[in-house]
Order: structure tokens, then C-alpha cells, then sequence
């Protein structure tokens, strides 16, 4: 029995020795350890800074921050940082330290961005400190503004458009009927004008309108014959009239009173020929005259 407790003791104490040197070996390998040229820079602000955190340089892993510390300097609170360079790097006077954060989910860091003085910052010297944009703060504070802009000017907007909308809705509420009313009637009266041109345009009356115009054309050049043999009984007159003036001569005063009579009978033609013309025209280019045309009217007034 005392020979198994000894057993167990002596595994347990290699398991913890064991353990001991993996640690060892752990923190030996990341470097924190490892000695290498001191810098110092200050900071107002070192939030995710701590001892370990990783040092680079424009961007390049050189060191870890060897020691955090309070300082007092121009009677304020600052932080002053002791950097830990293990890589053989050259820092220009004008060189800037600051903490940056690589990622969203990234832990900080300080960063060093390298200057252009060829004079460099000795071991133990001081690094200039700046402030280094913080991605974290960066979020907050453009989540602090989207908030203001949304109580100091999309609030307001929505409240107008709400009110707006509402004002339109309640128009259309108390017009829409009204309109709908009208769109309705106006739907009917439209229907029924349809109705009446379908009628019109039936193929029963397109029947009768073809009739009407071959019935026009027809008469139209019975007109025109008539007009024809008019101006014949025009050319005879004249010649009849030739003949009576040349019989007046010899014949005295009868003659003379057959030839006026002629006369008057040439006249009448000529206005009848113009008539007869003037009707001929218009039926030629509105043959519905025939149809819609009012009956004479005789010399009492009366229609025949």
C-alpha cells in the first residue's frame, strides 16, 4: 500500500514538472521573455494595452509591451508604455507610436510608423506618441450620431410623412366616392355613345349608306346630261336669236318684239343652265343633300 502511494506521488510530481516546462517552453517561444532594446512612449488612452501586447513596425511584429504605468505629466494622468524591440529595427527621430486595431475582432496593438529624419532614436530613448484612430470608439461614435440624426431629423421626417399620408388618405376618403361616382356616369354615357355609333355603322345601314351614294352618283350624272343638252338648247337659242335679229331688220317692230322675247327666253335658259350647274356641283360633292334637303317653298310661304 505505502509502495502505491509512492508510485502515485512520483507521477504526479513528473505530470506537474512536465507541465511546468511546457509552460516554460510556451512563454520562451512567443518571446515575451527574450530581452531586447528598450523604447518608451506615452499614451492619455492605453484601453486593450497591457503587458505582452504586440509591438509592431509599419505593420511588422518587432516586440511586445514589456510594462504598463501611470504618469502625471502636464498635470494630467497619462500612460507610459515600455516597449520591448527584439527585432533590429531603425527608429527615425520623427517616428510615431500609436495604438491601432487591425481587425473588428483583433486584439490592439502599438503600432510604429516610421519617420523620414535620418537621426535615430537611441536605445531607452522616447517614441513620440500619437493618437491612433480606434476602431471600437469609431463605431460608437457613428452609432451615437446615426442615433442623433435619427431623433433630430428622421423622427421629425416620418412624423411628416405620417401626417401627410394621413392628410391624403382622408382626401381620398371624401373624394373618392364622389369620383368613382363620376368615373361610373361618364362609363355609362360612353357605353351608350358606343351603342349608338355600333348603330349607326350596322351593317344594315353601311347597306343603305353604299345605296345612298350609288343613288347620288347616279343622279349626279343624270344632272350633268341634263346640263349637257341644256347648253345645246343654249347654242339653238342663239342661233335662233341670230336669225331673229337678222329677220328684225326686215321685218320692223314684230320682230323686234319676238327678238326681246327671245332674249328674255335666253336669259331664262342661261339662269336655268346655271342652276342646273350649280345643283350638279353640289350634289357631286355632297350626294346627302338629297336626302336631308327641305322641300321647296312656294311663293306664299307655304311648302309643297
Amino acid at each position: 500500500m505505502k509502495r502505491d502511494n509512492v508510485n502515485y506521488l512520483l507521477v504526479g510530481t513528473f505530470v506537474l514538472s512536465m507541465g511546468a516546462v511546457l509552460l516554460y517552453g510556451l512563454y520562451r517561444i512567443t518571446g515575451h521573455s527574450a530581452k531586447g532594446d528598450l523604447y518608451h512612449t506615452h499614451f492619455a488612452n492605453v484601453a486593450g494595452i497591457k503587458a505582452g501586447t504586440l509591438v509592431t513596425f509599419e505593420g511588422y511584429e518587432v516586440g511586445n509591451v514589456a510594462l504598463v504605468e501611470p504618469v502625471t505629466r502636464d498635470n494630467r494622468t497619462a500612460y507610459r508604455i515600455t516597449l520591448n524591440i527584439r527585432k533590429p529595427v531603425k527608429l527615425p527621430v520623427d517616428s510615431k507610436a500609436m495604438i491601432a486595431t487591425p481587425g473588428l475582432l483583433a486584439a490592439p496593438l502599438v503600432d510604429i510608423k516610421e519617420g523620414k529624419s535620418s537621426e535615430l532614436i537611441a536605445s531607452g530613448g522616447e517614441i513620440p506618441g500619437a493618437a491612433g484612430a480606434n476602431l471600437m470608439d469609431s463605431v460608437a461614435t457613428l452609432a451615437g450620431d446615426l442615433g442623433q440624426i435619427a431623433e433630430t431629423s428622421l423622427k421629425p421626417l416620418l412624423a411628416k410623412v405620417t401626417e401627410k399620408v394621413d392628410t391624403v388618405g382622408n382626401s381620398l376618403d371624401q373624394n373618392l366616392p364622389a369620383t368613382l361616382a363620376d368615373m361610373r356616369s361618364t362609363m355609362a354615357r360612353l357605353n351608350s355613345t358606343v351603342g349608338r355609333v355600333e348603330t349607326l355603322f350596322s351593317a344594315e345601314n353601311q347597306q343603305n349608306w353604299s345605296g345612298l351614294l350609288k343613288n347620288g352618283h347616279a343622279a349626279s350624272a343624270d344632272i350633268l346630261k341634263l346640263s349637257q343638252e341644256l347648253h345645246s338648247v343654249r347654242a339653238e337659242a342663239e342661233g335662233f336669236v341670230k336669225e331673229s335679229r337678222s329677220l328684225l331688220d326686215s321685218s320692223g317692230k314684230e320682230l323686234q318684239i319676238s327678238l326681246r322675247r327671245a332674249d328674255a327666253m335666253l336669259y331664262q335658259l342661261e339662269a336655268a343652265g346655271r342652276h342646273l350647274n350649280e345643283f350638279s356641283r353640289h350634289i357631286r360633292d355632297n350626294p346627302a343633300a338629297l336626302v336631308s334637303s327641305k322641300p321647296p317653298v312656294d311663293a306664299a310661304g307655304e311648302m309643297q
